[in-house]
């Protein structure tokens, strides 16, 4: 991934050319005599022979790069060294590479070419080798600040004038977010510098698409305002069905509910040639910033890359997985939400003073104590006298939230379903990728559905997961919807025991 610039070819063996020997007879009792071959034919003969000579020997041995000669002669030792036949003699090679940068130097071969920055990376890569990390972060890191001071400079400047035209900063940036991966490799025990490596580099790449895509670049932000998903809006998990179920098709739809039509149309050419770069660089950000417990901005920068990957055109199987992504990490975060909430309810319960257990049994369906409606009010009305408005308000927008996350998982989930089912059904089955999403898709349905307690639409879900799982070969999967499955069959008979106990007590309310 990271050995661009540096071409030299080896020598190779040819097959060896077989000349079949043809013998023919002539069976008539003279021979026909022959005359031999005129001059013209030994001229021509001749000639070809040359040419096939010299087009062997500049196949052979003509060096198919772009490197000065001084520098090939430093750099094929290098490759020498570091081969098997060199025994992998990196401290060797290192030498040959570092020698091959000074003659560059010396030739004054521009340090911003593919062959400069090729060549330090090979150091860093013997470096890495070698166990010296600290060495290879350094020659990494002197080019990535190369890059940023030309990528940011002024069209104008002296720094700026080094780009050839916007093909050239493409490359560029291509290049940049290569090394942005390649730095946060090595500092993958530094989390927080990793995350601000990539976000430093993506921002610039995000200016180049905003640019191309005709939009703002003076307020750039990976979940800028260009994408529907990123908004905070009242619509928002109507916005990610509606958006996200197109599977990067260029549609105009209208939501009836919303007074601006959501257009959507692919501009693939935006985000060229550093596409893969890109969007591998956002999926690692996001799980850098789960790793760091910053979900919320992991949230954000996963539902702004399945915008992003819709309008690049990426392909079926890639949007539809990182949907999946999407969806499991907003499910995670709901659940947060739902540990703030009982967190809060528990300081209500000793606010007020009441009994948390019987707080708990009001809001939990499954807890297995039970309390009469009275009892319920007069809790409910302890804690509404204690509890201040502010953090009533704060309570209830934590509970919003986590409805709101939950319809968005639904939305999503949904979206991959549907959208599996526009695409040519013998892709789909013949497409492992594809197959394994749509079956945790409806695995994801199945379990937000036991969260909700919709216990019968829960059980067709995970039914159906299990169906398309096997059908797959998706084996993991299938260890967990059985227990998905177990789990809800308990839940079930609870509920149905606790229902039977609040009918008994009502019966013996009213009788007395």
């Amino acid at each position: 991934m990271f050995r661009f610039g540096i071409r030299l070819t080896a020598r190779r063996s040819i097959p060896s050319l077989r000349l079949s020997t043809t013998r023919y007879y002539n069976y008539s009792h003279f021979q026909t005599l022959h005359s031999g071959p005129s001059k013209f034919s030994r001229f021509i003969k001749l000639n070809l022979w040359i040419v096939s000579c010299t087009a062997f020997a500049y196949y052979m041995w003509w060096p198919k790069h772009t490197f000065p000669s001084p520098v090939a002669k430093h750099l094929r030792k290098g490759l020498w060294a570091e081969s098997d036949k060199g025994e992998k003699d990196y401290q060797l090679a290192l030498k040959h590479y570092l020698e091959a940068l000074e003659e560059c130097g010396k030739l004054k071969v521009d340090p911003l070419s593919d062959e400069y920055t090729g060549i330090q990376l090979k150091i860093g890569e013997m470096y890495e080798r070698m166990d010296r990390t600290e060495e290879a972060a350094f020659i990494y890191n002197e080019i990535a600040t190369l890059y940023l001071s030309v990528l940011k400079a002024a069209p104008n400047s002296p720094l700026g004038l080094r780009i050839h035209g916007s093909v050239h900063r493409a490359h560029l940036i291509q290049k940049d977010l290569r090394i942005a991966l390649k730095l946060v490799e090595l500092n993958r025990l530094n989390p927080l510098l990793s995350k601000a490596i990539l976000i430093t580099h993506l921002l610039i790449a995000q200016e180049e698409v905003n640019k191309r895509l005709g939009a703002a670049a003076d307020t750039v932000s990976l979940m800028d305002s260009g994408d529907l998903l990123a908004q905070k809006s009242s619509h928002s998990s109507t916005e990610a069905q509606k958006l996200l179920s197109q599977l990067g098709k260029g549609t105009e739809d209208t939501n009836e509910s919303m007074q601006t039509p959501i257009v959507l149309e692919t501009n693939p050419e935006a985000w060229e040639p550093f596409t893969e770069e890109f969007f591998n660089a956002m999926d690692i950000l996001s799980a850098i910033c789960i790793s760091v417990g910053d979900v919320e901005t992991a949230s954000g920068i996963r539902i702004s890359m399945a915008s992003k990957m819709l309008i690049a055109g990426v392909s079926p199987e890639r949007l539809i997985l990182a949907q999946c992504n999407t969806a499991s990490l907003l499910y995670f975060q709901a659940e947060q939400l739902q540990a703030q909430e009982l967190k809060l309810r528990k300081q209500f319960a000793e606010l007020a003073e009441v009994d948390h257990e019987k707080l708990k049994s009001i809001h939990d369906h499954l807890h297995p104590l039970t309390i009469g409606e009275e009892e319920a009010q007069e809790i409910k009305g302890k804690i509404n006298d204690k509890v201040t408005k502010q953090e009533k308000e704060a309570y209830e927008q934590i509970v919003r939230n986590k409805d709101e996350l939950l319809k968005m998982v639904v939305a999503i989930y949904e979206s991959v379903i549907e959208g599996s089912k526009q695409l040519p059904q013998e892709v789909v089955q013949e497409n492992t990728i594809i197959s394994e999403s749509v079956a945790l898709a409806t695995y994801g349905l199945g379990v937000v559905n036991l969260h909700l307690a919709d216990y019968d639409i829960a059980e067709r879900f995970l039914r159906e997961a299990r169906v398309r799982s096997r059908r797959c070969g998706y084996d993991a999967l299938i260890t967990e919807i059985e227990r998905e499955l177990n789990k809800l069959f308990e839940e079930r008979k609870l509920v149905n025991a606790k229902k039977r106990d609040e009918d008994v007590q009502l019966d013996i309310h009213f009788a007395n």
